[in-house]
């Protein structure tokens, strides 16, 4: 048994002898355990210090009474009490809960457990505990009244809060709980005046009531009066000296004004009476941080985390801490269950992308600023992540642009100094702009951010010299770095010095063997020198050297998709990434978009529900989510999904285009439209809203809105090609060419645009102007050697006007161009086969080998097959492209036709029959077939 208090007094005589002594003890225990106090003594006694405001006594003989009577209900109730005024809340919610068990009347119970609910933040709780109780007691009443108020006020429900307070004070007009909500619900209403009113009686009658200073100090901060406010919580903390919770709102807002010393002083006193409360750690690991002590943070803020592990700006700390520590695991972690909260908390992401950057996952920074990217950002410190992100990917000009953005009016910070330089140089003033620059680099004497804006401003401008002698400065400076080597290599790439811009590469990734932007840039030099194996070599000796790199493992699977490799190989470099980091969602999320490109829409649908679930707060999961949702045909889900994505990044167009997709998949045409028009509202210039929007109008055949929606984007200088080219599409739709070659005549007067002028060289031929449209396209040609678009197009003219050698030179020159064009193989195979050259067969072979299964290239490949004398392989290549496109007519009547060339006339009657029941009359292959079955 535990006692509340031990006195003791030393014996008037002398010494004892020891065995005296002992005999006393061994009475005195006996003489105390035949007189212990019983539960009910002990629950007496408890009040008594309680009348004293003795909270530890009391809860001693409390828990002494409970030790020997676990159903004494007043006990409980009164050991809630006193949690409660501990501010132990868990402890006195339980406490509360089982005295109401035991059967304490509501009158009593119910003010306290609705007050402990509030101070848990069970809202929902409340709410649904106590919306209907009535009590007879109209001081209980009040008090449940004024805890429901501010539950509801939690809740964001501010017009019932308010009648809940207005009913508490009816109740009890001396109720200062109630009139303290309502001075809340004023507050919150941004009714700062009202909320002083309100908030005045209840100081005036009860001056040491700290939770009415906390209000007071709210709104002197709305006020901009920090001072006050200080004033206000240094009251509070009077009114409760024993409170850390008042101590720490204190203590944050004295260091959010630099007093240092005067929250230090705040501290030491929440040692002394809550050492070990998670608020004390979390504030101790605040201010050695803040101080550079970060082994001591660490430390500080790992026992504030043991203590409460859900507390967040613990976690940031955490990440913040760990981060400058270098323990990039650890900061990771901890930013991320930051992130899956608060995922638009804009200092953790940036900080893990930052800390990703640090530990060489480039490419997982550059995923972790994805939803900042889609919602274009405007603040310095997003757009200079966003530009570091981009320059560690080795993608130059796109991370110069985000530094130029990145403007600031620090004039004192390196960074802002690099900044405003870059914000100058693109404004034109580009030799302040320099002079900044130069100044930055000064500034900056460790990092090479400042030199690298330089170099990265030189390339801007093209001024590529200049930018190489930046970046040979920046090498003075800093020899052994290398990233300073890994851009020096991207200046040499716009120099066009291939083989220096290798040796950069190479150097880069010698000083720093994981570095991947290094080896992807070299795996760029070696693709462009047409060199795939040197490659894909490149890649293997990289994961032997670095086996756990995840981001290269999923930068190796990105290479060899593009390279077309078997499905089965990219799958399992990414069931590797996954196995190597099995709780990262990056390899998680490249493996859904693979089996979506596949087509295995279940499997993707399972593998983005595991991620989802795991990180249920993450964009990057619910847009892999929605996706997989939209391919399986879970339509509805798919709109849940992305709505939910939508409320995240309230910010960005993105999910709103995503969920229009669904919508229109789902058939609700009028919410897709609605979606997309709010992206718009959203960016205003963003092309892809507007190209699916428009595609919904035309759709709908409401050909008035889409020219509407053309003539506006035409009033936007980033949309006015794409308008006028809208426009075009619409006039052709119209069969109305005159006004759809003005149209694209004035797309492609805005950028010189492939895509464009194969739509006027169309629009030309449909309005009788041939003539113009070869001198237009000829013209093209020669300007665009590169251009293969046209080119094909203008081969299939030739071959409706059976000018066959021109098509075989123009598809010859698109092949030159692009030597794996399946397509383009396929059809110089075709004109080779009429021809009669030896290698159409050949090259129908290797078009089929790039794209297996196309039934185009089948049909051609089977077709010179048959005139070659194959037969038997020539019929089951025409066979199998007719069974992958049975709807597609001249595929049937080329089987037709091979049929009866081998006289088989009952599959080719067969053949014909099917195809005249598929095929509208008066088309050109329903004549022709009609023909062949007459002649059967």
């Amino acid at each position: 048994m535990i006692h509340a208090q031990t006195h003791s007094r030393a014996p008037a005589g002398g010494r004892r002898r020891p065995v005296a002594a002992l005999m006393m003890v061994l009475l005195s225990g006996a003489l105390l355990a035949g007189c212990s106090d019983s539960p009910e003594q002990m629950l007496d006694s408890a009040r008594e210090y309680l009348a004293k405001d003795d909270l530890q006594a009391a809860s001693i003989q409390l828990k002494n009474a409970l030790q020997q009577n676990g159903s004494l209900a007043e006990a409980r109730f009164l050991l809630g009490e006193v949690y409660l005024r501990q501010d132990d809340v868990p402890a006195a919610v339980k406490e509360l809960q089982r005295a109401e068990e035991l059967g304490v009347p509501s009158e009593r119970v119910a003010p306290l457990l609705a007050d402990a609910l509030v101070r848990s933040a069970e809202f929902d709780r409340v709410i649904q505990k106590y919306a209907e109780l009535r009590l007879a007691d109209p001081a209980a009443q009040g008090r449940v009244s004024a805890a429901l108020g501010t539950a509801y006020l939690a809740k964001a429900q501010l017009d019932r809060a308010r009648q809940t307070f207005e009913s508490a004070t009816a109740a009890a007009p001396d109720d200062l709980d109630a009139r303290l909500g309502l001075a809340r619900v004023k507050f919150f209403a941004n009714d700062l005046d009202g909320a002083e009113r309100e908030l005045a009686p209840v100081l005036e009658k009860h001056p040491n009531k700290a939770e009415a200073y906390v209000l007071q100090a709210q709104i002197m901060l709305a006020r901009d009066q920090a001072d006050r406010a200080v004033e206000a919580l240094t009251a509070a903390v009077r009114s409760q000296p024993d409170s850390a919770s008042y101590r720490y709102d204190l203590v944050t807002l004295l260091l959010r004004q630099n007093k240092a010393e005067e929250a230090k002083a705040q501290i030491e006193e929440m040692r002394r009476i809550a050492p070990d409360a998670p608020a004390t750690h979390y504030l101790t690991a605040l201010i050695a941080h803040r101080e550079g002590r970060d082994a001591e943070a660490r430390d500080a803020v790992r026992l504030a985390l043991r203590g409460a592990p859900d507390f967040l700006p613990a976690h940031m700390l955490a990440g913040s801490v760990m981060y400058r520590l270098g323990d990039h695991a650890q900061a990771q972690l901890s930013l991320n269950k930051v992130l899956e909260r608060v995922p638009r908390h804009l200092q953790a992401r940036q900080l893990l992308a930052m800390s990703l950057l640090q530990s060489a996952q480039a490419a997982r920074a550059l995923e972790t600023l994805k939803p900042l990217i889609d919602a274009e950002p405007q603040d310095a410190r997003s757009l200079m992540v966003i530009g570091q992100a981009l320059l560690a990917n080795g993608e130059f000009e796109a991370a110069a642009d985000y530094f130029s953005r990145a403007s600031s009016q620090a004039p004192d910070s390196a960074g802002a100094r690099m900044r405003l330089g870059m914000a100058r140089m693109v404004g034109g003033d580009s030799a302040q702009g320099l002079a900044d620059l130069e100044a930055a680099t000064n500034l900056d004497g460790t990092g090479i951010q400042a030199d690298a804006a330089l170099v990265l401003a030189h390339l801007r401008g093209r001024n590529y010299d200049k930018a190489l002698a930046a970046a040979d400065k920046m090498l003075e400076r800093h020899p052994g770095n290398a990233e300073a080597h890994n851009l020096k290599g991207g200046v040499h790439m716009a120099r066009r010095d291939i083989a220096a811009a290798r040796e950069s590469f190479e150097t880069a990734l010698k000083l720093r063997p994981d570095m991947l932007s290094a080896l992807v840039n070299l795996v760029r030099i070696d693709v462009g020198d047409g060199k795939p194996e040197a490659a894909l070599g490149r890649f293997e000796s990289f994961l032997a050297t670095n086996p756990g790199h995840v981001d290269a493992t999923l930068a190796f699977a990105e290479f060899k998709s593009a390279s077309g490799a078997p499905a089965g190989e990219v799958r399992a470099l990414l069931d590797r990434a996954v196995t190597a980091a099995p709780g990262a969602l990056g390899p998680k999320l490249a493996l859904v978009r693979h089996l979506l490109r596949q087509g295995e829409a279940r499997p993707a649908l399972s593998l983005a529900q595991e991620a989802a679930a795991a990180h249920s707060a993450d964009p990057g999961a619910l847009g892999a989510l929605g996706s997989a949702q939209l391919a399986a045909g879970e339509h509805q889900q798919a709109i849940s999904t992305f709505g939910r994505l939508a409320a995240l990044l309230p910010r960005s167009p993105v999910p709103l285009i995503d969920l229009a997709a669904a919508q229109a998949a789902a058939k609700d045409l009028s919410g897709a439209e609605q979606s997309l028009r709010r992206a718009i509202g959203l960016q205003p210039a963003n092309g892809l809203a507007h190209e699916r929007l428009q595609a919904l109008l035309v759709e709908q055949q409401r050909l008035d809105d889409a020219l509407a929606l053309a003539r506006e984007m035409q009033g936007k200088p980033a949309l006015a090609q794409a308008g006028f080219a809208a426009e075009g599409d619409i006039q052709a739709r119209r069969e109305n060419w005159a006004a759809a070659v003005a149209a694209f005549q004035r797309a492609a007067a805005v950028t010189p645009n492939a895509e464009v002028q194969v739509r006027l060289y169309g629009a030309l031929l449909r309005a009788g102007r041939a003539d113009e449209a070869d001198r237009m396209a000829a013209d093209w040609i020669r300007a665009q050697p590169r251009d293969t678009m046209m080119r094909t197009l203008v081969a299939q003219r030739a071959i409706a006007q059976n000018r066959l050698q021109d098509a075989r030179r123009l598809y010859e020159e698109a092949l030159a161009v692009n030597p794996d064009d399946a397509m383009v193989l396929n059809n110089l195979a075709w004109v080779e086969g009429e021809l009669k050259e030896p290698g159409a067969l050949a090259r129908a072979e290797r078009a089929l080998a790039l794209a297996p299964d196309h039934p185009a290239i089948l049909d051609t490949l089977g077709t010179l097959q048959i005139a070659g004398g194959d037969s038997e392989k020539g019929l089951k290549n025409l066979r199998r492209a007719v069974e992958l496109a049975p709807d597609l007519g001249p595929l049937r009547l080329n089987l037709a036709r091979a049929y009866l060339k081998l006289e088989r006339k009952a599959d080719a009657r067969e053949q014909l029959d099917i195809l005249l029941g598929k095929v509208p009359a008066g088309t050109p292959v329903h004549r022709e077939a009609t023909e062949l079955r007459a002649a059967l």
